[in-house]
């Protein structure tokens, strides 16, 4: 041990591992050449290794709370976190006080999004360590993280109080000033910060952002921070700072309503579709996101890959169309877009499908064969931009708006013929890099109009959001294995968390109040969201136990079957929930609105043959909802009408669709081809075509 010791003075690290080792042979039990070795191994970057010398001696190491909690430290970093959570609980069960322990399991419960435990962790070391500055910065990051800003603003009041002018308590201050709202004395407050504290400022919010630090709206402005943490907010159904989002992004939009003035606002652009933001300001966030794009950026490093257009992949005659896809590790969207790629006419068209998955894997493409698949999440936008461009696309289709994976940078620098999005949630800006929208004639009601300019609308003879059939269960189940009550009238809905706004909920709890033995049955979103939604439902004078939360898509698919209603979400239609549940027999309610986002779900109600299922306000929805909850004869009915309409209404005939999508795009490939400018036009309808995919 000495002589390890000597040689890690020494900086030789190979040796001091070499002599601890040593020592650990001849004393197996011994905690210090353990915990040597161990130290030793996480200096050398191998906490795998580490972590098996502690565990050698376990017993020993969780006799007392010191040994336990590096246990928990060693299987935290090798990304074991439940194994850690339990060596750092077992330290406080053997001593409460435990400094270092808090500390860890405070973080670990922060990076979980457990914010009441990190909290509860912290504010205990504040109480042993009340002298320490850590201490207060670590309260005051949780309390942050979970949105408690003004307990945050007041703590760290106190916190400067017995430590005036310390760096990291300051401008924790200022970022706290900006997430209550306060953004007059947030900007006060980070000019004031010096040039050091002003990188460590860019440094806590590189950490803490919920989104990329690479986007451009992750900047440091008071009014972007509060904007960033009330959309995170949104993801777990938190609207209590909606009214004062709004007016943020409202203030925002107004610093870009010059023609040119770019500002990247993707996240505005989906997000707000769900606040009472007018189109035009959703349509100044698009504009200033792609002027952003536009504006002149720093000469990009040399592509790690050189990709040269001179040197173009073969190809033939068929029109080439490229799929810009989500990660194939989302194996629901991966399984949809292979069953929807079985449906084309392949001997006309050739597909490429462009993935960012990380970590990716030959088997996660094996669904999407014989088509070509390129992984592209290790490119940077000018490495993806060479790669695509080798194709000589006719087409590309973007699928990725709204999720991680959207790359508008490269979308921007145009790697195809004819650029367009396959669902289009609002109108294009002139300096989008679109050349069509895709839309259909429920909704976009207006027939195409020449383009003064920007993207020319195609219309679809019926609903453009098409899915195929998800697989059914093997097996079925009955409601009390499924967690839903025997008796009770299952109102279904399933929508990504933000789109969950407050209107829609409300109307939900108009209905449940309406028809008590209604239950609504909604995807569990983790739980800060269920918190959340309880809390709503009781300020509405609901019982919280009427909302049923399921957490697989798997489990979902099982008892989908139980499901009486689909009631849609208000302004931004569900996407393939709405979907699935038609295909699976069961009837839905969607009020139609007037913005392309809020009409989607009408549109495919509309094709299923369910026109009496399309309302046209917040009042008819909930009334007829109403009314089919307290008369089940009628939504009998109206499920047995669906189910007979699989047999001749447009939605479910897919083939047909499939050969409407084609059309399309043929006339924009030849237009191209032509070297003609893109124009509106309208798809004639197709012929049924009832056959299933194995018979193509």
């Amino acid at each position: 041990m000495d002589q390890g010791a000597a040689a890690h003075a020494a900086g030789n690290l190979v040796a001091a591992l070499v002599h601890f080792e040593a020592a650990l042979a001849l004393a197996p039990d011994n905690t210090n050449a353990a915990s040597a070795c161990a130290a030793l191994l996480f200096e050398q970057s191998r906490p795998r290794a580490a972590l098996s010398r502690l565990c050698q001696v376990e017993n020993q190491l969780l006799a007392e709370a010191e040994g336990a909690c590096n246990l928990g430290i060693a299987a935290l970093s090798c990304a074991q976190p439940a194994q850690a959570r339990g060596y750092f609980e077992h330290a406080l069960r053997l001593d409460e006080s435990h400094v270092r322990t808090l500390i860890h399991l405070g973080t670990l419960a922060a990076r979980e999004g457990r914010w009441s435990d990190a909290i509860a962790h912290a504010t205990h070391c504040l109480r042993l360590l009340p002298q320490s500055e850590t201490s207060w910065t670590n309260l005051a990051d949780f309390l942050m993280g979970g949105r408690q800003s003004e307990e945050a603003l007041a703590h760290l009041d106190e916190a400067l109080g017995r430590f005036p002018g310390h760096p990291e308590l300051a401008l924790r201050h200022a970022v706290a000033q900006a997430l209550s709202g306060n953004f007059d004395a947030a900007e006060h407050e980070m000019a004031s910060l010096d040039a050091q504290a002003q990188g460590a400022l860019r440094l806590l919010l590189k950490k803490s952002t919920p989104f990329s630090p690479g986007d451009a709206e992750a900047d440091t402005t008071p009014r972007s921070l509060f904007c960033l943490q009330a959309f995170e907010a949104m993801d777990d159904c938190d609207w209590r700072d909606r009214h004062k989002l709004t007016a943020a992004l409202r203030e925002i939009l107004a610093d870009v309503r010059q023609p040119g003035k770019g500002r990247d606002s993707r996240h505005t652009m989906l997000y707000g579709l769900t606040l009472p933001l007018p189109d035009e300001d959703l349509l100044l966030a698009s504009q200033a996101t792609w002027a952003a794009l536009a504006a002149p950026a720093p000469a990009p490093a040399k592509p790690l890959i050189p990709f040269s257009i001179k040197q173009p992949l073969q190809r033939d005659d068929r029109i080439h169309v490229g799929i810009a896809a989500r990660s194939l590790r989302d194996a629901a969207a991966t399984s949809a877009l292979a069953a929807q790629l079985a449906l084309h006419d392949h001997s006309r068209f050739a597909f490429h499908i462009y993935s960012p998955t990380p970590q990716p894997q030959a088997m996660l493409a094996e669904p999407l064969h014989p088509h070509h698949v390129v992984e592209i999440a290790h490119f940077t936008d000018e490495e993806t931009v060479g790669r695509i461009r080798l194709d000589r696309l006719d087409l590309l289709v973007d699928n990725c708006f709204g999720t991680p994976w959207w790359r508008p940078g490269v979308l921007h620098r145009r790697v195809a013929a004819v650029q367009l999005e396959q669902y289009a949630l609002q109108p294009y800006p002139v300096n989008a890099p679109f050349d069509y929208l895709v839309s259909d004639t429920f909704v976009s009601p207006h027939a195409p109009q020449p383009p003064a300019s920007g993207a020319a609308l195609v219309r679809l003879p019926h609903a453009a959001w098409f899915l195929p059939d998800s697989p059914q269960p093997e097996r079925a189940c009955i409601r009390a294995e499924a967690g839903l009550p025997e008796d009770a009238l299952v109102l279904y809905s399933r929508a990504r968390p933000f789109a969950i706004n407050p209107q829609s909920f409300s109307a939900w709890m108009d209905i449940l109040n309406a028809v008590p033995d209604a239950v609504l049955w909604l995807p569990d979103a983790g739980q800060a969201a269920a918190q959340n939604l309880a809390r709503e439902a009781a300020a509405a004078g609901i019982n919280p136990e009427r909302l049923i939360l399921t957490s697989s898509a798997a489990q979902d698919a099982l008892r989908l079957q139980h499901a009486d209603l689909f009631v849609d979400t208000l302004h931004l239609s569900t996407f393939k929930g709405l979907s699935d549940a038609l295909m699976a027999g069961i009837p839905a309610i969607s009020s139609a609105g007037s913005s392309m986002a809020s009409r989607m779900g009408a549109s495919r109600l509309s094709a299923a043959g369910l026109p009496e299922c399309i309302v046209e306000s917040r009042q008819a929805y909930v009334a007829e909802t109403v009314r089919l909850g307290r008369d089940r004869g009628s939504l009998s009915a109206l499920r047995q009408r669906l189910h007979a309409a699989k047999s001749d209404a447009a939605f479910f005939d897919l083939n047909a669709r499939i050969r409407e999508l084609e059309a399309a795009w043929t006339s924009m490939a030849q237009r191209t081809r032509d070297k003609q400018p893109p124009a509106g036009f309208d798809v004639v309808p197709h012929p049924s075509i009832r056959f299933s995919t194995g018979n193509q």
